[in-house]
């Protein structure tokens, strides 16, 4: 768990956000809402390796969803997509990004992620 631990916390040092030790050590998932990020993480485990997984927001930036294995191996995971204009007549892209972020805030729900 120090690679997660590591990583995670690397990977947000520049706004001073570290994962609480208390969620790590008994594997609780959790909410960080600091430094205009606001992020979810959960616990789990894939083919017997420990990982934590987590969705993070900022209004000013696209959203993160990553999988930080035991052994420091990360994932990018898919996120929602930012909003796009709409026109009157819904097009085939529309539609399609439409789904994808049904589909994806469905799984991030389901996870508590969201």
């Amino acid at each position: 768990m120090d690679k997660i631990h590591t990583e995670f916390n690397k990977h947000f040092s520049k706004w001073e956000i570290t994962l609480p030790e208390d969620n790590l050590k008994q594997r609780h998932q959790g909410s960080i809402l600091q430094a205009g990020w606001k992020i979810n993480f959960s616990f789990g485990i894939k083919e017997d390796i420990e990982y934590l997984e987590y969705y993070a927001m900022h209004r000013m930036t696209n959203d993160r969803h990553m999988r930080i294995y035991e052994n420091g191996e990360k994932e990018h995971l898919e996120c929602l997509e930012p909003p796009l204009e709409y026109s009157p007549a819904i097009d085939e892209r529309q539609r399609e990004h439409n789904q994808h972020n049904r589909r994806v805030r469905e799984e991030l729900s389901y996870k508590g992620l969201l």
